[in-house]
């Protein structure tokens, strides 16, 4: 079961507190959710370090671009200097085409360089742009997509279920060929 609870951005958005999140999350918990996923606001200002603080767990959403990275290494810093140690990494947009001909960084150099544990890669997917461009929420299709392989098998990794990585540079490639190689 999942449950969308958004907020206003508007003026007074500083009106939120630490103590505010914390027993809004205390709330949602005693009506037996187990988890709460706080997307915190753009920018690294008051409203992101009140976001994070009921967190018990982090997870780092980026980029393979390096100002994205960047700013990824900051949100981690901050995290553990707030106290929340148990972070994963998701790796957003990656294009395996680009990351063969050395335009883009590779998922491993992205992970790497921010030495957090990886949670999944997600692919870039054409049809995010078109579905949102439409108003038209991408999961109603229910088309299977590589990138939703990938987010499907990152929330299971997310709640302690082992799912494999996606190979990216062949998607394609089945069990009984992963497994063939695995012997050689």
């Amino acid at each position: 079961r999942t449950w969308p609870l958004s907020m206003s951005r508007n003026r007074q958005r500083y009106n939120v507190t630490r103590r505010h999140m914390e027993e809004l999350c205390d709330n949602i918990m005693s009506l037996g959710y187990q988890f709460i996923l706080i997307d915190c606001p753009a920018g690294i200002d008051v409203g992101f370090i009140n976001a994070i603080s009921p967190a018990k767990e982090g997870l780092i959403i980026t980029t393979p671009e390096i100002t994205s990275i960047r700013d990824a290494d900051r949100v981690a810093g901050l995290l553990e200097a707030n106290g929340v140690y148990n972070v994963k990494l998701l790796v957003n947009r990656v294009r395996p085409e680009m990351i063969q001909k050395n335009d883009m960084m590779s998922v491993k150099d992205v992970q790497e360089m921010l030495g957090i544990p990886l949670l999944g890669a997600i692919p870039e997917d054409p049809q995010v742009i078109v579905s949102t461009n439409r108003g038209e929420p991408l999961v109603l299709q229910k088309k299977l997509t590589l990138s939703g392989i990938a987010f499907e098998n990152s929330s299971r990794r997310l709640i302690g279920k082992q799912d494999y990585f996606i190979d990216l540079n062949n998607p394609n490639k089945g069990i009984f060929q992963k497994l063939t190689e695995l012997f050689q």
